[in-house]
């Protein structure tokens, strides 16, 4: 049976970003939900459905808001065409979705509402969250993948290695000039930060979306397989092509994390020591071919994205 159209609803309009972005989304989407007792209606399935337990939200049911909230034509790519489905529900079901933003917090509170954004770039939001909370419930792995030989593989290696993720792909592509504002980080930077906290640059096992070579690692040799909305395609015997390196993030030791909001949440679902590049400035390597050399510092709170004292954003910082 439908729950009557009445029913106080936080709708997702649309899909920003790869896991690593939508991670962030969702936490937004389950805390305000548990917040303000909300249903979460999302525009779509997507990798959390079969990675993560105790999914509480549901697909949006109504086909036509479904299909309109999901087009990729650009005249209808808009939050305006969204919002425009959104009326359009409204009068045929007797609703009253409302857009809120939640990177206002003075609208923070309302309920009923349909929203379209990252939900990253505001301190007051992270000071809203608990971490046991999204360890033990938002974000605990499935029964099947804590069960597949992947996981368990990967979890008998725990803290018996160092790693470094290395973020290149899109971003270090010249042709490339829709990556959004990451900056590339030097592999100089990491190979510094490994000395300067102790480590031997040689035991560092690293991991990397470069496709390439060109930095002395290993490239990879797969395709990610993703499409939107849903994302990345699954596979049966690793789930995703990326979550052996995001599993092998979160069971290591040491953690050297990227510009990446992919391996800041395996550092943060991680027990690991991690340390993060400061952005100082913005480097776009499609612009200038040049690579930004940054100082490591202990601790997963800087921003991954944001350049502190430049972007509006501060570090994140969620409480226990």
């Amino acid at each position: 049976m439908n729950l009557p159209v009445n029913k106080n609803k936080i709708v997702l309009l649309h899909w920003n970003g790869r896991f690593g972005n939508r991670l962030f989304t969702y936490a937004f989407l389950r805390h305000y939900a548990d917040e303000f007792n909300l249903e979460i209606w999302l525009p779509s399935s997507w990798e959390g459905d079969i990675l993560f337990e105790n999914t509480v939200h549901k697909c949006i049911e109504d086909d036509e808001l479904r299909l309109y909230l999901n087009q990729t034509m650009k005249e209808l790519d808009t939050l305006d065409a969204r919002l425009e489905a959104i009326n359009r529900y409204n009068l045929k079901t007797g609703d009253a979705i409302q857009y809120m933003n939640p990177d206002i917090e003075a609208e923070y509170g309302r309920v009923n509402i349909c929203i379209d954004s990252l939900c990253c770039y505001q301190s007051y939001i992270f000071t809203k969250y608990s971490k046991a909370k999204m360890l033990t419930d938002y974000f605990r792995f499935s029964e099947k993948v804590l069960n597949s030989d992947l996981y368990r593989r990967m979890e008998d290696k725990q803290g018996t290695y160092h790693v470094a993720h290395l973020r290149r792909d899109d971003i270090a592509n010249r042709a490339n000039v829709t990556n959004q504002g990451y900056s590339v980080i030097s592999k100089k930077s990491y190979e510094k930060a490994f000395v300067q906290y102790g480590y031997d640059p040689k035991t560092i096992e690293w991991v990397t979306d470069d496709r390439t070579g060109n930095w002395g690692i290993p490239p990879l040799s797969f395709a990610d397989d993703w499409s939107y909305p849903e994302g990345s395609v699954f596979r049966k015997d690793i789930f995703f092509t990326w979550l052996p390196d995001f599993l092998k993030l979160k069971f290591a030791k040491t953690i050297f994390r990227a510009n990446s909001s992919f391996s800041w949440w395996a550092a943060f679902l991680s027990n690991a020591a991690i340390y993060s590049p400061r952005l100082h400035t913005r480097e776009l390597f499609h612009q200038t071919g040049k690579e930004l050399e940054v100082e490591f510092e202990e601790g997963n709170h800087p921003h991954w994205m944001c350049v502190k004292g430049v972007d509006h954003c501060d570090d994140i910082h969620i409480p226990a």
